[in-house]
């Protein structure tokens, strides 16, 4: 097989065509190895000598390289995170042993299957067309499923796909993201009880700023929520408000993280109405805590 000439290549065609020079300067000379014994058994010394150092770089070269696979194996095995070797259907051809975990079963019983068939069936059409997209476009590719274990655990994940040297192939890391997701359906629901509570409520910054309105909280005041979103609460506060109000809020706030008592709200009509407002503390989403803020008819 034809290939490029390395150093250590042209070293050995140098030496080789030294020898050959000496050995017809010495042929020429009337010194050929059959008439000088010596010079035969110096040059078999030699030659021995050679073929030790090429089997002690050849030896090293072979330790190396185990050495190397030995790590990989052990890198690639005893990672926390799955990873797969798929073919271009999803096909399994390597996996380790945190990817067996996942699935709930033996390695062995999971090579050449496709890892579809631990998707739950309503995400199998997206993680194909993630494979799809890898191998035609050559760029790597991620989507979310959910990974249906032998148990019938289930598992919502992030399946990052590239592609490997031969083009044939891939490379996917899967990691749990069910956390996240579970988090990220709280917030959902979270909001979705915000939005259709039969009270007005609003949110805001540390310092009042509303971000958000629900549903009720138009129909009570008037304003609309590009109306009064960026602006201070204070614009639905009336000027009848008790003395000092504004410092028993902040002092509540920072001690109870809540405060409940009798406000006047101002409309957007400009009339009075007299409500119970409720304030809680937010949990922080960005870093700042905020307030919740909640209007109701009498105590």
């Amino acid at each position: 097989m034809n290939h490029e000439p390395t150093p250590a290549d042209a070293e050995l065609r140098l030496r080789a065509q030294e020898r050959l020079s000496e050995q017809r300067r010495a042929l020429a000379s009337g010194e050929h190895h059959l008439d000088n014994p010596q010079r035969l058994l110096h040059e078999l010394q030699v030659h021995q000598i050679e073929l030790q150092l090429q089997n002690e770089q050849l030896e090293a070269a072979r330790a190396w390289i185990e050495a190397a696979l030995a790590s990989y194996t052990e890198l690639f095995d005893f990672a926390p995170v799955p990873y797969f070797t798929l073919d271009r259907v999803g096909k399994i051809a390597e996996l380790n042993l945190a990817a067996a975990r996942l699935l709930g079963i033996e390695r062995a019983r999971v090579i050449d299957k496709r890892l579809g068939v631990f998707v739950a069936e309503s995400d199998r059409s997206r993680l194909a067309a993630c494979l799809k997209s890898l191998f035609a476009t050559m760029s790597d590719a991620h989507c979310e499923v959910v990974i249906v274990a032998k148990d019938g655990a289930r598992r919502t994940v992030e399946v990052r796909t590239t592609l490997s040297n031969n083009g044939e192939a891939c490379r996917a890391v899967v990691i749990d993201v069910s956390a996240r997701s579970a988090a990220g359906e709280q917030m959902r629901r979270q909001a979705q009880v915000f939005a259709r509570a039969p009270d007005a409520m609003f949110i805001s910054d540390q310092q009042g700023v509303i971000s958000d309105v629900n549903n009720a909280f138009g129909a009570l005041t008037g304003y609309a929520p590009e109306e009064v979103l960026g602006q201070h609460q204070g614009l639905l506060r009336g000027a009848e408000q008790a003395p000092g109000l504004d410092q028993d809020i902040m002092l509540s706030l920072a001690l109870h993280g809540r405060w409940r008592g009798a406000v006047w709200l101002r409309r957007r009509d400009g009339e009075l109405v007299r409500l119970t407002q409720q304030i809680d503390s937010a949990p922080p989403e960005t870093g700042e805590q905020g307030w919740v803020g909640r209007f109701s008819q009498g105590d």
